[in-house]
């Protein structure tokens, strides 16, 4: 206020405010001293106006700065109050909707900030939804889209990601399932399949040495190798993917080989190069989310 007046519309403006179609994204304030700024979509009354700010944040409300010390003109008090948990939600190429892949619960201001890092994402475009829940129901998407480029293979758990760089190759087949019926009297047989098979299975090799920045921690070969045998043979089941966009959930199948074992010296010290080779069968669908739950790797299924 001004000499009991504003500067906004109101019935004691100094200038009258003309309505605008156009969405207001910025606002610059100065030369002056400011007290509060407040804006909202609701409609005011200039008639009845006498110049009361409300205190309180409603769903009308868009900000509300009274700059005790800050810039802060946001509603983070007033949203932790009413969101009941944010979901993250995820939609890749494949995929005709978005599909949740985390949840949780808000309790207070810093539980709306959420880091999740997706070990499952194949390569492409992806995008994901920030999405929180007010009163049972979803309110407004709030979507980024990141490009997933790399180089390599990644076997994948719940929480942990191995790739697989050094010596990798990889082999695939695809399991069709018939059998060839032979009726007396006629020329050609019958095939018949049995059931919807179309799995894929195949094998592994790798040389597991840990890389930082892209030179082998060769002290730690023993125990890294190790630590992954551990992973292929703890029974969860994995995500396998690769640079070209597969993505598959496999189960670890048969033994743990090992071949070239030879033993190199680097950098005045010496380890054994041990190339690893391990077999897989695809277990189930790692794009959808009821597979992916009822597999442990993620803690929801609410859109199976």
């Amino acid at each position: 206020m001004f000499c009991g007046h504003s500067f906004t519309s109101s019935s004691d403006a100094l200038i009258s405010h003309a309505a605008s179609a156009n969405t207001i994204e910025q606002l610059t304030i100065q030369n002056a001293v400011f007290d509060e700024i407040y804006a909202t979509i609701d409609t005011i009354d200039t008639n009845t106006y006498d110049g009361t700010i409300p205190s309180d944040w409603t769903f009308a409300t868009r900000f509300h700065a009274l700059f005790n010390g800050d810039l802060y003109g946001g509603n983070v008090n007033f949203t932790e109050s009413i969101v009941e948990l944010v979901r993250i939600k995820k939609r890749t190429g494949k995929d005709t909707k978005f599909k949740t892949i985390f949840e949780k619960e808000i309790q207070c201001n810093e539980d709306l900030s959420i880091e999740y890092l997706d070990y499952f994402e194949p390569t492409g475009e992806i995008e994901y939804a920030y999405v929180p829940v007010i009163s049972g129901g979803e309110a407004n998407y709030i979507v980024n889209k990141v490009t997933s480029v790399f180089d390599h293979y990644f076997l994948c758990e719940k929480g942990r990601s191995f790739p697989l760089i050094l010596d990798a190759k990889y082999t695939q087949e695809i399991t069709y399932e018939s059998n060839q019926v032979k009726p007396l009297g006629r020329k050609y047989p019958i095939t018949v399949v049995n059931g919807n098979t179309g799995y894929k299975s195949g094998s592994m090799d790798c040389t597991f040495l840990e890389l930082k920045e892209f030179n082998p921690e060769i002290k730690t070969s023993f125990d890294y190798r190790n630590l992954i045998y551990d992973a292929l043979t703890n029974g969860k089941p994995k995500i396998l993917k690769d640079m070209e966009g597969n993505l598959l959930m496999v189960n670890i199948s048969g033994s743990i080989s090992e071949s070239d074992r030879t033993y190199n010296y680097y950098e005045n010290d010496g380890f054994f190069y041990i190339t690893s080779n391990f077999k897989w069968t695809e277990c189930g669908d790692a794009y959808d989310v009821g597979d992916l739950y009822d597999n442990n790797f993620i803690d929801t299924d609410r859109d199976r």
